[in-house]
């Protein structure tokens, strides 16, 4: 479907350090703690780099999914 292109397109655009954080939460059903365990990086990292890359989304889909 058109949306889902549009989200699978905005995934693209997420810097390569924000793009796991999001797979790992919404593909994976992962928590922020099980995902920090996956990637090796703190609690604090996971939590800044899904603000950063939803926002990220949000502004590129801003419209689209109407």
């Amino acid at each position: 479907s058109w949306q889902a292109w549009q989200v699978h397109r905005a995934l693209e655009i997420l810097p390569e350090h924000e793009r796991p954080v999001i797979e790992l939460a919404y593909w994976r059903g992962l928590s922020q703690s099980e995902i920090a365990d996956s990637l090796g990086i703190p609690l604090g990292t996971v939590k800044t780099r899904t603000r950063s890359a939803l926002a990220r989304l949000a502004q590129e889909l801003d419209g689209t999914l109407e």
